[in-house]
């Protein structure tokens, strides 16, 4: 999940890409401190998920138009739509960012936790997810983190041809290389019905919100390159720029306007697309 949101002030933020032998199913471990405010804040769904380990009082969250306290320690599922938190106090949390492909290593039908924040024990146990929590609160960083946690996650992300699968689809579509279902079908020899089976083994998405949300990514991108909002659009495939925003609405909470602008979480994006802080 990419972090958008409004001038909060400098987060103290850490990021720890995964080790070679769970790189395939994980990609980084990440520390966020920050004492932000009770503006709320939007995440926009880019495809993947993170498991969410708090070390001090966790945010509010706007579930079915009321403000919910999150749990200490979940997975938030595949999201294919604009979440809005809320801090009441200072944020210290600890985020396991999932691969967008690996979600179908914690269970056969991911798509159950579309939109939803999910205990961490309910998924892969009690004892299990009590000791992930653990380990977070003693990590005094995410690399002390992936020494004492790293053969549990492990354990916990199970290989399968699903995932694989998955995987080989979401890299033609992050490349830019396929930007359409169809154009996905032709190139691995399958059917449309079969592309989408696929992504919603392995992420838990249909294959319509992939395709969405990775073109909202490329949109935003380009943005904050300063490109013309005309020239984003039809680079990006939308029909047109107010198709284009209404997108943006529906993903960001805000139109492409304020996207150029510089926020707080920014690092999160800037770490997602491998370039430098």
């Amino acid at each position: 999940m990419n972090r958008t949101g409004g001038d909060m002030g400098q987060a103290d933020y850490h990021y720890e890409p995964a080790g070679p032998d769970l790189a395939d199913r994980v990609e980084a471990v990440w520390h966020l401190r920050h004492d932000g405010d009770e503006a709320p804040q939007f995440i926009a769904p880019d495809g993947a998920c993170e498991i969410i380990l708090h070390r001090a009082t966790p945010p509010l969250e706007l579930r079915e138009r009321r403000w919910t306290r999150q749990d200490e320690a979940f997975l938030y599922g595949p999201l294919d739509r604009v979440l809005k938190l809320q801090q009441t106090g200072a944020m210290d949390v600890l985020g396991i960012r999932l691969r967008p492909w690996a979600l179908g290593a914690l269970g056969s039908r991911p798509a159950r936790w579309r939109n939803r924040a999910v205990p961490l024990a309910e998924i892969i146990g009690t004892g299990p997810a009590c000791e992930l929590l653990s380990h977070a609160r003693q990590a005094a960083h995410p690399s002390a983190f992936w020494v004492s946690a790293a053969a549990l996650l492990d354990r916990t992300l199970p290989h399968s041809e699903a995932l694989t699968a998955g995987r080989e689809l979401v890299e033609v579509l992050e490349s830019g290389a396929e930007t359409k279902t169809a154009g996905l079908a032709r190139r691995f020899g399958v059917t449309e019905r079969t592309v989408s089976r696929r992504f919603e083994r392995a992420c838990g998405l249909t294959a319509r919100a992939m395709v969405r949300i990775v073109r909202f990514h490329h949109a935003r991108d380009a943005i904050k390159r300063g490109i013309d909002l005309v020239e984003v659009a039809d680079m990006a495939g939308y029909a047109d720029q107010a198709h284009m925003t209404r997108e943006f609405r529906h993903f960001a909470g805000i139109t492409p306007v304020p996207a150029r602008q510089p926020a707080a979480y920014d690092v999160f994006y800037a770490q997602r697309n491998g370039n430098e802080m």
